[in-house]
């Protein structure tokens, strides 16, 4: 749909982008999709922070993962990304099928089927293909645990999850206790002016708590305001100290040093806190931890081989190197646009 849309204007990797208004325009005229839902669309498959494999490649301001809204589509632009050009040429049957659908799962819109890590689902096909009778413990040994691309850490019942079954799982920020030099060593690497840690060279030798690698559907901004709030000393908590210590949080000077897509905050425990006591009760605020309720259509086991009987008689390697080809392009990309 949006990937022909961008395929017909000629919007494909490394080449120009288009605007987004045409686009929709396009879709509109073409299939009598309403302009603002295509570009919900059109945004999710570019945001880099919610899907594993984005199809398409947002040039402008395509939002943040904050209150940033994305921009009017009048002052964006989009191309194809080079796996919406494997996707769309599978689509077009001008390859054999690519497992995108299967990596990219559906809760960033949120649906119920997690996403997979990319080179495991490849490497799990591939190994199928090379050994149709692979146990369906080995498979879910090569695939599991569910990723998502902001490297959250995932928990809950992943047994139940790999056998069909309904799971709630908990995506957690990464809550480290580390010292004031290596915050001081990574704003440095940010380069960003006037981003300084407030307070954190009062004792250069003391604990100091990072926050980051949040969870792909937190909003930070929320985040840090809900950390900010509890943090902040009411009068009540005096006659109330055992409500105070549930909810409050033991920190001081709270710093948001997110920049250049790099979302993470800084902060100190409170005098007399020790620092995993506070990082144990950071990782209760909502939106450091949240809680997704996940399925997948059948056992993991019994998907992959389905997905592989369906287009047993296709080109699957060579469509699975097209794939692998298209996403080390984007990697690459990546670590010469941070350069």
């Amino acid at each position: 749909m949006v990937s022909r849309a961008l395929d017909a204007r000629r919007a494909r990797p490394r080449g120009r982008a288009v605007s987004c208004e045409k686009v929709l325009a396009a879709l509109e005229d073409g299939i009598g999709l309403a302009r603002g839902y295509a570009y919900q669309v059109l945004i999710d498959l570019a945001q880099p922070w919610k899907l594993p494999i984005p199809l398409i490649e947002g040039i402008g301001n395509f939002g943040s993962r904050g209150n940033d809204a994305p921009a009017s589509p009048r002052y964006t632009e989009a191309r194809l990304s080079p796996a919406g050009q494997v996707a769309l040429a599978a689509e077009r049957a001008q390859i054999a099928p690519v497992p995108i659908g299967m990596i990219n799962g559906s809760t960033h819109r949120e649906g119920i089927r997690p996403p997979l890590r990319p080179a495991a689902v490849i490497d799990a096909i591939r190994q199928v293909l090379l050994r149709p009778r692979l146990a369906g413990p080995a498979i879910t040994a090569i695939v599991f645990p569910p990723c998502f691309i902001t490297g959250c850490t995932v928990t809950g019942d992943l047994a139940a999850l790999a056998a069909g079954q309904h799971a709630e799982l908990g995506l957690h920020a990464r809550v480290t206790v580390t010292d004031a030099a290596h915050v001081r060593e990574r704003v440095a690497r940010a380069a960003v002016p006037g981003r300084r840690p407030p307070g954190f060279t009062r004792d250069p030798g003391g604990p100091v708590i990072v926050i980051d690698k949040f969870p792909p559907y937190t909003n930070t901004d929320d985040a840090g305001r809900s950390i900010a709030r509890r943090a902040e000393e009411y009068s009540w908590h005096a006659r109330h100290p055992q409500l105070g210590a549930l909810t409050g949080l033991p920190i001081t000077d709270l710093c948001d040093l997110s920049s250049r897509g790099d979302y993470w905050w800084a902060c100190l425990p409170a005098d007399g806190t020790p620092p995993e006591a506070a990082r144990d009760q950071l990782l209760k605020v909502h939106g450091v931890s949240i809680y997704i309720t996940t399925r997948l259509p059948r056992p993991l086991p019994a998907m992959i081989r389905t997905w592989i009987r369906a287009h047993q008689h296709e080109d699957l390697p060579g469509s699975l190197t097209a794939l692998e080809t298209a996403l080390a392009s984007r990697q690459q990309r990546r670590l010469t646009a941070t350069r």
